[in-house]
């Protein structure tokens, strides 16, 4: 499975390869991202994002989280415990997610004429403010404020920033999600907390070295993730814990060279299953 992966996205690599092809997606990409902006002024833009994203929370909240149905309340739920809720799926899900909302709201900042300081800056707040939304509309229905929850949250506004603020930094780290809806999903209706069919993970790339950036090793990242199975009502295959190392093929790498922006983007936040291979260092049945 895996030699056909990487077989099938070197055919993606040579296909897209192609000056034309490339100038034209990414033309076609920039007027679709010029057009979502609505707005050039950077402080009125911000303001749109943050509201935007946090009426749909809300929305979100009210119709799947069945906010509001309780008064308000708090409760811990632990962390990594073999007991707790998720097996702690949900933190590692809590913390990506408050990333990639400051990342994209911070790349609209930059876009709009914030300095890639200030943009990632007003990334982080207004990603960890709209986490922040959604653990007090959870603190009014049956799941409560969790402290351990928000605290994830503030991991992954905080990495946000580190990461986009510093261009070196940005170069060796992607922090992505995995997730592909097969196994044991009847019953499931919410995707966003679907996490038996998730990992989290950040990857680190060989191709940040300068000395390795026009040699084979450039394709190369080791990665580092976690995941629980199990732990949700309509799971059918025991409780488990895995935290897990591994070594892969870069597909942001391969994006990159590719010169297709959408790529770049969509690699550095998603890993695709079957372009790594991975060992156990510590897990939990």
């Amino acid at each position: 499975m895996l030699k056909k992966s990487l077989i099938l996205f070197f055919a993606l690599y040579v296909h897209l390869s192609a000056n034309d092809f490339v100038e034209k997606i990414n033309q076609n990409t920039k007027e679709i991202n010029d057009a979502l902006l609505i707005m050039d002024d950077p402080k009125k833009g911000l303001i749109m994002d943050t509201s935007l994203v946090l009426a749909g929370i809300t929305a979100w909240g009210i119709t799947q989280w069945d906010w509001g149905t309780e008064s308000f309340h708090a409760h811990s739920e632990g962390w990594f415990e073999k007991d707790s809720k998720t097996g702690g799926s949900d933190k590692t899900g809590h913390l990506y997610m408050t990333y990639l909302l400051s990342r994209m709201i911070a790349s609209r900042a930059e876009d709009r004429g914030y300095t890639r300081e200030e943009a990632s800056l007003w990334g982080a707040i207004s990603g960890l403010a709209a986490m922040t939304l959604l653990e007090v509309g959870d603190s009014t229905s049956p799941y409560g404020f969790s402290k351990e929850d928000w605290l994830a949250d503030a991991i992954g506004a905080g990495l946000a920033y580190w990461i986009r603020a510093n261009p070196r930094v940005d170069d060796f780290l992607d922090v992505r999600v995995e997730y592909w809806p097969k196994n044991s999903t009847e019953g499931r209706n919410d995707f966003t907390t679907d996490y038996s069919n998730m990992k989290h993970l950040i990857a680190f790339q060989l191709s940040g070295f300068e000395e390795i950036r026009d040699t084979p090793l450039r394709f190369i990242e080791l990665q580092a993730g976690y995941y629980s199975r199990g732990y949700r009502s309509y799971d059918t295959m025991p409780e488990s814990q895995h935290l897990y190392v591994g070594i892969g093929f870069s597909l942001s790498a391969l994006a990159r060279e590719s010169k297709v922006n959408v790529l770049e983007n969509l690699f550095e936040f998603y890993q695709p299953g079957s372009t790594y291979v991975k060992t156990d260092i510590w897990s939990r049945h």
